[in-house]
């Protein structure tokens, strides 16, 4: 019985190693510590995750609690880890573009991107590509600082944004939070937005400035993930959303 047992351990511990062997390089992208990856063929499907921007002299944010159900969901978690000193908005977008395409051609079902804050506005680059995601969330969207003398390049840079994204039949979600310093006209973001997407054909979603959380963090914070997490995960993998 014992050498049963033995025999059992080693073969699914083999076994892991060969279905982890399996999976694509789809660089920069790579699939986050914290789980362990199905692989394309046995997992239900993707969610890439883009953090905001950091201080070179941390290690990148962590994943938002929310994010910890998709594994339980039977979906693989990736992360776009890209650096402060290394984070142009353009060539970020161009870099999950071919990421996604090769997370595509390596047979993912559905494929997500959820991204917060610099992360949130290179996800949603994804929509000028129709076909590359199922899925975008782009949790408190901003590129251009606090400053006020940046408000008109960040309004303008929004709309170019807006106005890249193709006709698709991917879902959307956008949420902002109240007392957020790096979003100067939350309203209008949220108009430019369903006036965007709404007429296109795309699925949209919007959390609209709730009781909690707040601020810019808030998509980190653990009352996120109490109140909208089971409804965010749903809409990632396909579902309605909140």
């Amino acid at each position: 019985m014992l050498r049963l047992i033995f025999f059992l351990v080693l073969v699914l511990s083999l076994a892991g190693r060969v279905e982890a062997a399996t999976l694509p390089d789809a660089s920069p992208l790579r699939p986050a510590t914290d789980f362990t990856p199905a692989g394309p063929a046995q997992a239900q499907g993707v969610l890439v995750w883009l953090h905001g921007a950091y201080n070179t002299d941390e290690p990148p944010p962590p994943l938002p609690d929310f994010l910890r159900r998709l594994p339980r969901l039977g979906w693989d978690v990736w992360r776009f880890d890209r650096t402060t000193g290394r984070d142009p908005l353009d060539a970020g977008g161009a870099e999950l573009a071919s990421g996604l395409a090769a997370l595509r051609r390596a047979g993912y079902r559905h494929i997500a991107v959820a991204g917060h804050s610099r992360g949130a506005w290179i996800a949603l680059t994804t929509l000028a590509h129709p076909g590359l995601a199922d899925t975008v969330a782009a949790f408190s969207p901003a590129a251009f600082g606090a400053r006020p003398e940046q408000r008109e390049r960040a309004l303008t840079a929004w709309q170019s944004l807006l106005d890249a994204a193709q006709p698709s039949r991917a879902h959307v979600l956008l949420a902002t939070w109240r007392r957020d310093p790096l979003i100067a006209d939350p309203d209008g973001l949220l108009a430019s937005v369903r006036g965007a997407f709404a007429p296109d054909g795309f699925t949209l979603d919007i959390i609209d400035r709730p009781a909690a959380p707040t601020g810019h963090m808030g998509v980190y914070d653990p009352s996120f993930d109490t109140l909208f997490g089971a409804c965010t995960a749903r809409f990632l993998t396909g579902g309605p959303g909140c």
